[in-house]
């Protein structure tokens, strides 16, 4: 045995390589002609007859397949019965009845788009949708010659130009190049097309019609093109049209849409939960985020709560709950916040956009601390709807200034960010502070002046508590009874026995119903009402608890005193006189 590394070795000729290159292509010549073709499958449904020889002519155009091609194009023989035929094939033996007579009716399922009739059917867009179109691209080199057909005169200011490999792909702003999946080439027409535009758009231009040839600027026609509204809506239209039935990864598309579907029905349960707490102005967090515990608050609560009736949501829990940050479930409080956000932004805009429909309104505007001390701005507006008037709340504003002008400025702000103008204001309702209703640096006096016709209201609520409130503080004798109801309620909530005695006295009544002790408030005038009518109610047994408190040895000396000075001025004629009054 010699040594390969020893021997040189021997290379054929280059007269010997075409030898050997002639006689494998001979070779495959004759495994060919011995191969039945594939039209031998089908039968005709027109009188012509199918061409024999692979290389036949159409129009004065000549479509070479030599043997590479053959070898190149993984399809095999089946893709030679393509481009140029205008022949229409139905199988025989495996089709049913009903599919012979659907591939009938279609006439443009040839692999030339450009042999495709005018009028598209749906039938056809369903069939190209759910097939694919791997087969219409003919994007390789044999395909893109210029070919002009006999009845159209070639242009001679195009002679030179024809359409090259590089249309069909572009560069992105990475420098990454990308597939012009959508452009085909026509080997009859001698023209490109856009696949999806020719499918499912309504609009005519050459690209989705007769076909386009202007090379000279087929690069900015086809950037045009592959960016406009209309070609991304055909797009998008026909992946919608094949999405499912009869794709090659169905199987995977049906997973897909389970997922979605899945995914869907549970995000349903979710917004209606949330919807349902936030309506009721109930808190949604608990102690922890556990599903399973006690103290996770209303939302997860509730959730559990509809899984013992909802399969799909118990699985839901089952499968995605207590996996921590990571993993998507939508049960944290984080995604709570964002779906609150997006549901107040889709009201919002609900909300504005009626009072654009409507065009003219009145705004009211005021501000109040919250419970963390933030003072909110309150907006307002009132507008007309058909013949009944609307009152919506807007949104809350953080206040950081309580002069007229930061005021101001504030609601300005917020109507110009939602292009509501200020010029259709018809009225604004204030109350009666200063900073709010003052003639020059007043609210009301700076809206006036970007809009003479935004009249200014005294809010009817705000102008009544202060009357009411001012009338009161005219008098003495009323200043001391509402000064003795404010003092009876601390005395008695301030230590849980002192409150006991008065439940206890005032629940011998035979009624059996009464009424509790209320707190006097600055801000509501009408508290004051509640508050006496609970004295005038339970006046005989509130006597009687001061009595026993008075004279009980065990209530600490300063306890006793109050009571003893508290009861001696509910005893008095003018006490009771106020209090019926």
């Amino acid at each position: 045995m010699s040594d390969r590394h020893k021997t040189p070795r021997v290379f054929a000729s280059g007269s010997q390589k075409w030898k050997l290159q002639a006689e494998r292509v001979e070779k495959s010549e004759e495994s060919l002609a011995k191969t039945p073709r594939l039209t031998s499958f089908f039968t005709s449904l027109n009188k012509e007859e199918i061409p024999q020889d692979p290389k036949k002519t159409t129009g004065d155009s000549t479509v070479n397949r030599d043997v590479d091609n053959i070898q190149d194009n993984p399809e095999g023989p089946e893709a030679e019965v393509s481009s140029g035929d205008t022949i229409q094939f139905s199988i025989t033996e495996s089709q049913t009845q009903k599919e012979a007579e659907l591939s009938k009716e279609l006439s443009g399922l040839k692999n030339d788009i450009g042999l495709w009739p005018v009028n598209i059917t749906k039938e056809m867009i369903d069939y190209w949708a759910k097939k694919g179109s791997t087969e219409l691209q003919n994007c390789d080199q044999v395909s893109l010659q210029n070919l002009v057909p006999q009845d159209q005169p070639r242009d001679t200011s195009n002679f030179n130009r024809k359409c090259t490999k590089n249309m069909f792909t572009r560069r992105n702003k990475s420098q990454e190049t990308v597939n012009r999946f959508w452009l085909y080439f026509s080997p009859t027409t001698g023209k490109i097309y856009c696949y999806a535009c020719k499918l499912m758009s309504t609009q005519n231009t050459k690209l989705s019609g007769e076909g386009f040839s202007d090379w000279k600027h087929a690069s900015d026609r086809l950037c045009e093109h592959e960016i406009s509204k209309t070609h991304l809506e055909s797009v998008m239209s026909l992946l919608q049209r094949g999405r499912v039935t009869g794709r090659i990864d169905q199987e995977l598309a049906m997973q897909e849409a389970q997922q979605i579907e899945y995914w869907r029905k549970n995000l349903k349960i979710i917004v209606s939960t949330i919807k349902f707490i936030a309506e009721r102005g109930l808190a949604f967090r608990g102690d922890n985020e556990i599903v399973g515990s006690p103290r996770n608050g209303n939302f997860l609560g509730i959730l559990e709560l509809l899984a013992e009736y909802e399969p799909i949501l118990a699985t839901h829990l089952k499968t995605h709950a207590n996996k921590g940050s990571g993993d998507v479930n939508y049960l944290s409080s984080t995604i709570c916040e964002e779906l609150i956000s997006c549901m107040g932004d889709k009201v919002l805009t609900e909300i504005v956009s009626r009072i654009k429909k409507s065009k003219y309104y009145s705004v009211s505007v005021d501000s109040t601390p919250d419970e963390s001390h933030i003072d909110q701005l309150t907006i307002v507006v009132r507008y007309m709807e058909g013949s009944m008037p609307k009152e919506r709340f807007l949104t809350f504003l953080p206040n950081c200034d309580h002069s007229g002008k930061a005021t101001a400025n504030a609601l300005l702000t917020f109507l110009g960010d939602h292009q509501i103008d200020i010029m259709d204001c018809r009225g604004q309702s204030y109350d009666n502070a200063a900073n709010m209703s003052g003639k020059y640096k007043g609210m009301q006096a700076l809206i006036l002046e970007k809009n003479h016709l935004s009249a200014f209201v005294p809010c009817c609520g705000h102008s009544l508590n202060l009357v009411g409130k001012v009338a009161a503080n005219s008098c003495p004798s009323a200043v001391q009874f509402f000064d003795f109801v404010q003092n009876l309620y601390p005395f008695f909530t301030a230590s849980t026995e002192r409150y006991g005695i008065l439940i206890e006295k005032l629940s011998k009544k035979k009624s059996g119903q009464f009424y509790v002790l209320k707190k006097l408030r600055d801000t509501r005038w009408s508290c004051r009402a509640e508050a006496t009518k609970a004295i005038v109610d339970g006046y005989s047994e509130i006597e009687e608890a001061l009595t026993s408190i008075s004279s009980d040895k065990e209530q600490k000396d300063i306890a006793r005193t109050e009571a003893a000075h508290l009861l001696q001025k509910m005893s008095s004629l003018e006490t009771a006189l106020f209090a019926i009054f």
